[in-house]
């Protein structure tokens, strides 16, 4: 069974990607939903990051604040490579173990790991194959405000703190344009889905 990496700069439309290939049989493996799940209380890197940054990023029971994280560590690269650093080897793990799974089971059509971070983490060498998705940094950075209810500078320093454009771009196996509207990005996902499974092939 193959595993695909699926990658691109936040805001650029991953999560429709994701959504349309689970509804397609594929096992999706969602790196930030890992993530949320290792930093919270009594999991394993909560103690590490409470450490370092301090009660600053505590609501009142304790629990880390994620967009105050997010405003501290987007505009500061040493605390941002100390936060990667430190949950990147927990979502590792968690990565690894489902991926197993997985294929022991051979119950889904691929396993697609979701991952913004995937070259950072070195995910990439778990995949067959990697999927880029790509979309303008000005339609990223609106995209990401209507998401996360951010300013625009916020948004900007997201954008600024991944790797750029030409890193994706040597890597992928297949880039997806989503610089336009829904549509544009479902027709080129069912021409490349379909014609692969009209082969008898699991992608």
């Amino acid at each position: 069974m193959k595993v695909i990496g699926l990658t691109g700069g936040t805001g650029s439309g991953k999560s429709v990607v994701s959504a349309f290939l689970k509804q397609n049989g594929a096992y999706i493996i969602d790196a930030d939903e890992i993530a949320h799940g290792i930093i919270a209380k009594g999991k394993p890197a909560y103690e590490e990051i409470t450490n370092y940054f301090g009660g600053a990023i505590l609501d009142e029971n304790r629990n880390i604040l994620r967009k105050k994280l997010g405003s501290i560590v987007f505009t500061n690269k040493e605390k941002l490579n100390f936060l990667n650093h430190c949950t990147h080897k927990y979502i590792t793990q968690e990565i690894d173990r489902q991926i197993t799974e997985k294929k022991q089971k051979e119950e889904h059509s691929c396993i697609v790991l979701d991952a913004p971070l995937l070259f950072e983490a070195k995910l990439e060498n778990r995949c067959n194959e990697i999927w880029v998705v790509f979309a303008e940094e000005e339609v990223r950075a609106r995209r990401i405000m209507e998401r996360d209810n951010i300013t625009y500078q916020e948004a900007k320093n997201r954008i600024g703190s991944q790797k750029n454009w030409e890193v994706y771009r040597q890597k992928a196996n297949l880039i997806l344009d989503n610089s336009k509207d829904l549509e544009y990005l479902k027709r080129q996902l069912e021409s490349i889905f379909y014609v692969r499974i009209g082969n008898g092939d699991k992608i």
